[in-house]
């Protein structure tokens, strides 16, 4: 085998090598970010309300809703209900159940976020 064959097979290799590592990588890195936009949790939640640090449950019998617990003001987290009114700890603004401004300074709703229920698994994968 010459010289010029042998540094042809040689970059070949490289070339290779180089598109499935960066295939890999890059494969990697997208499944990560698609799995900070989503969280699985267990389908347990009691009826009523439950608050958590990145959402909030709203279930009955009928129905399950899930909102962001992101105040649409200036992004303070939601930390807790009475009687079904959700206020913003930072500025006062208060939703309802179905996220609706009931008093300011926020103008916008709390957003309903995506979901999906596997009963197989009980589980609930929720789209943030």
């Amino acid at each position: 085998m010459n010289r010029k064959k042998f540094l042809k097979i040689l970059f070949a290799s490289f070339a290779v090598g180089f598109v499935y590592l960066w295939n890999r990588l890059t494969e990697s890195v997208s499944a990560s970010v698609r799995n900070k936009n989503q969280i699985t949790v267990p389908d347990n939640f009691a009826l009523g309300v439950t608050v958590t640090e990145k959402f909030i449950v709203i279930k009955s019998k009928e129905q399950l809703k899930i909102l962001s617990s992101k105040c649409t003001h200036l992004g303070c987290r939601i930390t807790g209900s009475v009687n079904n009114i959700f206020t913003c700890p930072c500025h006062g603004s208060q939703f309802n159940v179905d996220g609706e401004v009931m008093s300011g300074p926020a103008m916008k709703q709390l957003k309903m976020l995506k979901f999906k229920i596997d009963k197989k698994k009980n589980q609930i994968t929720i789209f943030i």
